[in-house]
Formats: C-alpha cells, sequence, structure tokens
C-alpha cells in the first residue's frame, strides 16, 4: 500500500496544523497550572490599625533642620512609578550609615571577578 498523498502542501498543512495544537494544548496546560499553582503565595490584606500618637522625643542635641520635601516626592513617585500606591510607603527617613557606598563596592568587587 502506498501513502495516501503525494502532495506537499498537504502534509505541510497536516504538520502543522499538528504543531500548532500541540502549543495551543501547552498553553492551556500553563495557564491551567498558573491558576491551580499551590506553591504560589498567597496575599493577605493586612488590617489598617489606627496609628497612635507618639510622644515627644527629648531632643538631646538639636540637628540642623534639612527639607526633605523633594526627596519624598521623588521615592513617592518612584513607587508610584512600579505600579504600587503611595499609600504603600510606611516610613521615609534618613539613615546615617555609608550602605550605599559599602554595597556600591562590594558590587563592583564581585562584578569584576565575574569579568576575570
Amino acid at each position: 500500500m502506498g501513502p495516501v498523498t503525494t502532495n506537499p502542501w498537504l502534509i505541510a498543512i497536516i504538520n502543522m496544523t499538528i504543531v500548532f495544537g500541540v502549543l495551543i494544548a501547552l498553553g492551556v496546560l500553563m495557564s491551567l497550572i498558573q491558576v491551580v499553582d499551590p506553591t504560589k503565595k498567597k496575599v493577605a490584606k493586612p488590617a489598617v490599625a489606627p496609628t497612635p500618637a507618639a510622644a515627644p522625643a527629648p531632643a538631646a542635641v538639636a540637628a540642623p533642620v534639612q527639607d526633605d520635601s523633594e526627596i519624598i516626592a521623588v521615592i513617592a513617585a518612584a513607587v508610584a512609578a512600579c505600579g504600587c500606591s503611595v499609600e504603600d510607603i510606611a516610613c521615609i527617613r534618613r539613615v546615617k550609615s555609608s550602605a550605599w557606598n559599602i554595597n556600591a563596592r562590594a558590587e563592583a568587587i564581585s562584578v569584576r571577578k565575574e569579568c576575570f
């Protein structure tokens, strides 16, 4: 018994139909796994509790007052650009350490090791 068809266009259409059918089935399977994923962390909305008024701290040393309104606006804009709301910001304060410098040096060293 010989081949069913010798038409190359019909063979190509049948093969492409099979390939795209399998790809569609895999896409549906991936979507199903994403919906039923048991390893996905469940996000619980935290209850918003009213914050009590903080007692004024004793002023031991009068530190110079800096106007951080521009920095706060830039941080709020960056948070909004990431897709979060401004209400997600809990606190903005200055850190009195050179953590940025230390982190930059450590990153430069680790990148240098990867390059060579």
